[in-house]
C-alpha cells in the first residue's frame, strides 16, 4: 500500500481543462494531462498515471516536483535553451556584427556569409542554420541585388510625375 499524495492541485478541474487548447507541443500537453488526471483522481497510485501517461515514475514526481515549485506556469512552459551556440563563438558574432554593419563591404547575402564564414574560421555551418542564427540575433534580412539598367543613373531621384486627367 502507497502512501497518501503529500501536495494539493491548486487549479479546479474545470480549470485546468480550459488549458487543453492553450498549450502547445507534446511534453506540457503529457504534463497538463498528468494534472487532470491527478485531480480526477482517475488512479489511486501514481505509478498507474505513468503507465497510462507512457512514463517512468520518475518522470512524473519530477513534472509534480516543478509544479509544487512554480505552479502551473512553469509545468507548462517550454523549456528555455540557455546554452551558448558550438559553431558560432563570441569572436565570431562579433565580426559578424561588425561586418553586417560595416558601409564599405557588407554581406549580400547568407551564401557570402557561409563563404566567409569557412574562409576566415574553417566553420562550415548549414545555410538553414546560419539563417536561423542571422534572423533572430542580428535581425538581418540580406537579399540578393537584381539586375538594373545599364544606362541607369544612380545619382538621379527619379520621380515619378502626377496624372494628368
Amino acid at each position: 500500500m502507497g502512501r497518501k499524495r503529500a501536495f494539493e492541485i491548486k487549479e479546479s478541474l474545470a480549470e485546468l481543462k480550459s488549458y487543453i487548447p492553450k498549450v502547445r507541443g507534446y511534453k506540457p500537453s503529457k504534463r497538463l494531462e498528468s494534472l487532470i488526471l491527478i485531480k480526477s483522481d482517475q488512479y489511486k497510485k501514481l505509478e498507474e498515471v505513468a503507465t497510462h501517461l507512457g512514463v517512468t515514475r520518475k518522470t512524473l514526481l519530477n513534472w509534480i516536483k516543478e509544479y509544487k515549485q512554480g505552479g502551473i506556469a512553469l509545468l507548462l512552459s517550454p523549456a528555455k535553451r540557455n546554452r551558448p551556440s558550438k559553431l558560432i563563438t563570441p569572436e565570431i558574432h562579433e565580426e559578424l556584427e561588425k561586418r553586417l554593419l560595416s558601409k564599405k563591404n557588407p554581406f549580400s547575402s547568407y551564401v557570402e556569409v557561409k563563404e566567409w564564414l569557412l574562409k576566415q574560421y574553417g566553420v562550415e555551418i548549414e545555410y538553414q542554420w546560419l539563417w536561423k542564427y542571422m534572423r533572430t540575433k542580428f535581425k538581418s534580412v540580406l537579399k540578393v541585388p537584381r539586375k538594373t539598367n545599364v544606362k541607369k543613373n544612380p545619382d538621379k531621384d527619379f520621380d515619378i510625375p502626377p496624372i494628368l486627367h
